[in-house]
């Protein structure tokens, strides 16, 4: 049996038994070949996963490879309009004649590739759902929805829909998030989790912390409230900004960062809403720091947000799962965050957080965190156990590996 450094660093953190299962079931899988295929090599959750995934299944004696579909400018803007449909919010009629086009150059970019020779193709996000249907070389296929479609309009639902019967398993990060009308075996929720030992999550002490939070312009000695995630719609940024006002009234001292590195390649929308924060919200106001340099956030300057700031916020209208948030109460910070799909699996309230969407009462949870830190200590800890027992990355390579042994056996039991 192959044995992973990776993997054994867990020991003492996670379960044993946990570490154990990882084993078993890999050894199932030894010598299988594995293609991931998504949008970006580096920003959002995705290449996250992917980036630290590959490694350690790689130790674990399973082959696997990426590639990445760069999508230009104007297949973003349809993708954008999907993903918004996807998660429940009505943009008018389907764009059919974006769609179209979106589909052929898809089709196009992907023609140009050599058929690749693995034994499992991993497919990533609503982008690329099309790709087992359009190329019967990429399949045995595994689709994987990342985005919170508990609430989707019916004809995103149904573009989806259309794509889906080539796949041997359809993966979900919620169960909420899985479309009603697929077969139970046809379908598996993968938990996710992070990598504690990434820079942006390992220790960080508190004097290079504060070195780093002073460097992009916020005063140490005072309270700070920050919400770390894109500049989007379903991150609801505007909320943040009003909550953070009614504080200030009550706390004038306070500050708050928005801290968002542009890097995902594939959010065309964050100009723009960093723009109309920037023109419509600040309103002159210099205790508020729009932060989006990828060149100064880095993953260290995150870690020094999420772990030294006074108060987390995570306002999402929508979240399959919240990475921000599980990162932010592993460093021990309750967030106060929204009863949105993702987040109602991390945080219970009044235990390691607190969920709210109200303005008025998240601002009033804020105030509470900011004036009894004994609370905020309290719930903190719990928050990191929280973590510790469910959101760590051996849950998801053990969830991963089952989906990739159930894709396999429902790819030996078909029909040839």
């Amino acid at each position: 049996m192959e044995i992973s450094p990776l993997l054994d660093r867990y020991k003492g953190i996670v379960s044993a038994s946990l570490i154990e299962q990882i084993y078993e079931v890999a050894h199932s899988l030894a010598g299988l070949h594995v293609l991931h295929v998504n949008t970006t090599a580096q920003g959002g959750g995705v290449a996250e996963i992917l980036s630290d995934l590959l490694p350690l299944a790689e130790e674990l004696g399973i082959r696997h490879d990426w590639k990445v579909i760069s999508l230009d400018e104007a297949s973003g803007y349809f993708t954008a309009r999907l993903v918004d449909m996807l998660q429940g919010y009505d943009t008018g009629p389907f764009p059919e004649a974006e769609k179209q086009v979106f589909l052929e150059k898809l089709r196009h970019a992907v023609s140009k590739w050599p058929e690749y020779q693995a034994d499992m193709y991993f497919i990533h996000d609503f982008q690329l759902v099309p790709l087992a249907e359009f190329f019967p070389w990429m399949r045995p296929a595994i689709w994987f929805c990342h985005v919170d479609t508990a609430h989707p309009t019916p004809s995103a639902q149904q573009y989806i829909r259309q794509f889906l019967d080539p796949y041997e398993i359809t993966c979900f990060n919620s169960p909420a998030s899985v479309f009603n009308d697929l077969l139970p075996e046809k379908v598996r929720v993968v938990t996710l989790g992070i990598d504690p030992f990434r820079v942006k999550n390992r220790d960080l002490p508190r004097d290079r912390g504060m070195q780093i939070l002073s460097s992009c312009g916020i005063d140490p000695a005072r309270p700070l409230i920050t919400q770390v995630s894109r500049f989007g719609v379903w991150k609801n940024p505007w909320q943040v900004i009003e909550i953070y006002r009614l504080v200030k009234q009550e706390m004038p001292s306070v500050q708050l960062a928005m801290v968002g590195a542009m890097e995902a390649k594939d959010d065309i929308k964050a100009e723009e809403i960093l723009a109309d924060l920037q023109h419509n919200y600040l309103h002159g106001d210099a205790d508020i720091h729009l932060l989006s340099d990828p060149t100064i956030i880095n993953h260290e300057a995150v870690n020094a947000f999420q772990r030294y700031s006074s108060v987390i916020l995570q306002r999402s209208i929508r979240e399959g799962f919240g990475f921000t948030v599980t990162e932010a109460m592993w460093k021990k910070q309750p967030v106060v965050g929204t009863n949105v799909t993702g987040l109602q699996m991390q945080i219970t309230h009044g235990s390691n957080g607190y969920l709210v969407d109200d303005t008025e009462g998240a601002a009033a949870y804020t105030l509470k965190l900011l004036q009894d830190r004994d609370l905020w200590r309290e719930l903190g800890a719990n928050a990191y156990e929280t973590v510790r027992h469910r959101f760590l990355f051996p849950t998801l390579i053990l969830d991963y590996l089952k989906a990739l042994q159930g894709a396999q056996a429902s790819a030996s039991a078909a029909p040839v």
